[in-house]
């Protein structure tokens, strides 16, 4: 009953879908033996104090957490090394920020895709010491969940850098440095609760190019992946001058539901 009401929960129509379509589906459930017991039982599990309602007011309660309220900011300098000319991005947040803040808005700032892996590596005497993932897994090591912990906690105890993977493939390593901790409204940031872009340089690579080396060779126009572009989009990822006035960034709340 187990798996079949998994499958439920996997298949049943989403939101804005229309009568007809969840009338088919409930008919279909109807039709397959000990289908109306698993509606009943899926019905026990939705209702006030079931297991699948109390579920879902938990992970309400944690895309609460991701509201953003602090009147301080920290500019953060993100860099891809090993990128010639050097890739970089500066960008502030919220001092409440959650490593899924980051994560959003680095991912908006460089163009990425968000469709791979990715986690936040702290590192000490050239050995990784803590790593924060959406899931987190505690038991299998030091890593803990990006949504629920905060920036700040580390910058308290003196860690102003960190690292940023993302696609475990094509390797990419992000520098992250703390540059500043300073009231909202000064030193360039903004007063609005959200992410805010300062500056950067070059153009962010494009999602599967394989990495840096992949990435140098694409911008000298001898990579496969040149043929999918057009000369005048080549052109703007070799000049390495992205249109920031184009970058949006998403609600990580909103991130966090699709995750889920």
């Amino acid at each position: 009953m187990t798996d079949a009401l998994d499958d439920l929960l996997q298949n049943m129509p989403g939101e804005g879908s229309s009568e007809e379509q969840i009338e088919a589906f409930m008919a279909k459930v109807m039709a397959i033996p000990g289908g109306a017991e698993l509606i009943r039982d899926f019905s026990e599990k939705m209702t006030t104090g079931g297991s699948l309602d109390t579920m879902i007011k938990e992970e309400e309660e944690e895309l609460e957490g991701l509201t953003l309220t602090s009147p301080a900011r920290f500019i953060f300098r993100i860099e891809l090394p090993g990128t010639r000319p050097l890739v970089w991005r500066r960008l502030s947040l919220p001092a409440d920020c959650a490593y899924f803040h980051l994560h959003c808005a680095l991912q908006d700032a460089f163009g990425w895709e968000d469709s791979h892996q990715h986690r936040f590596e702290v590192w000490e005497d050239g050995c990784r010491e803590l790593t924060f993932s959406v899931g987190g897994d505690e038991e299998a090591g030091n890593d803990y969940c990006e949504i629920e912990n905060r920036i700040v906690d580390l910058f308290r105890e003196n860690v102003s850098e960190f690292r940023y993977l993302y696609d475990f493939d094509d390797n990419w390593q992000h520098r992250i440095v703390i540059e500043d901790f300073v009231p909202s409204g000064t030193h360039g940031t903004s007063n609005e609760l959200s992410p805010h872009l300062h500056d950067g340089e070059g153009h962010g690579p494009p999602e599967g190019c394989g990495g840096i080396l992949g990435f140098l060779n694409f911008l000298k126009g001898n990579h496969p992946l040149c043929e999918n572009y057009e000369s005048e989009i080549l052109r703007e990822f070799q000049e390495g001058k992205p249109d920031f006035s184009k970058v949006t960034f998403r609600d990580p709340a909103a991130v966090a539901r699709r995750l889920s």
